[in-house]
């Protein structure tokens, strides 16, 4: 281990830290994630959209309302415990 303080790097006038410079790579990170979601996302709504058009999209209702029925269950817990002391 050095006595040295850490490196400072200047961008545009501003000190930037060491962690400064990693919350920025974790920042860019997270950037990169969000934006393959939001592309994944928009590739499936077309994906479902043509099929919508097409009249070729099959939906389970089963399946469907027992995900309905298990959302409302999770929202009544969420619900009961922000209301509880």
């Amino acid at each position: 281990m050095s006595d040295l303080p850490p490196k400072k790097i200047i961008v545009q006038g501003v000190n930037m830290g060491k962690e400064h410079r990693e919350s920025s790579t974790n920042l860019e990170g997270s950037e990169k994630k969000i934006s393959f979601v939001i592309n994944a996302t928009e590739d499936r709504i077309s994906r479902l959209r043509q099929a919508y058009l097409d009249g070729t999209l099959m939906v389970d209702s089963e399946r469907l309302a027992e995900k309905m029925l298990a959302f409302e269950q999770q929202l009544e817990i969420a619900f009961s415990e922000k209301d509880s002391p």
